[in-house]
């Protein structure tokens, strides 16, 4: 059997490690055989958290991440939002960056989207369409490029799957 010359090399270099790791412990327990161990009690420390800690832990909300930049729409009054439940809110799990060429979308990064999404039961998107044009084309289509390689999280009530409207913001940050 052949050795290639790196293989050989880092076969060498890991039986040196060893040698060096058996030598140096060697030599530490020979400085060290004298030594009669700390002088004052050593105690056990518990790790794990009191078993009350876990019932707190169960009884926090959980609160689903939030799209930033996302705009919550408007309810033209209160009465119609107390007798429709209100739609379930498009929260992103997976947002996989699209490869596109930076030079192609130049001039065309600055805008808002808002798209009409609509997944299937596993939070995979099925369809996109634009519900409110940037007035750009080519930043339209981006959008609907980049939402349909994401995920969504599926509420429980909703086990075929749902629609929901996304707004999406394009530009350079001011901050």
């Amino acid at each position: 059997m052949r050795l290639t010359p790196r293989l050989r090399v880092t076969s060498l270099l890991s039986v040196l490690a060893l040698l060096v790791g058996v030598l140096g412990t060697q030599w530490l327990s020979g400085r060290t055989g004298d030594w009669a161990g700390p002088k004052h009690a050593v105690r056990a420390v518990p790790v794990a958290p009191a078993p009350h800690a876990y019932r707190d832990l169960a009884r926090r909300a959980h609160v689903p991440p939030r799209v930033l930049g996302a705009q919550r729409p408007q309810a033209s009054s209160e009465a119609a939002a107390a007798t429709a439940p209100s739609p379930p809110e498009l929260v992103p799990v997976s947002m996989p960056a699209l490869s596109s060429r930076y030079a192609a979308l130049q001039g065309h990064l600055d805008g808002s989207v808002v798209l009409a999404v609509r997944v299937d039961g596993a939070g995979r998107v099925l369809d996109a369409a634009v519900t409110r044009s940037s007035g750009d084309a080519v930043l339209d289509a981006h959008a609907r490029a980049v939402v349909a390689g994401w995920r969504f999280a599926v509420p429980p009530g909703h086990p075929q799957g749902f629609s929901g409207e996304l707004p999406m913001r394009f530009g350079a940050s001011k901050r």
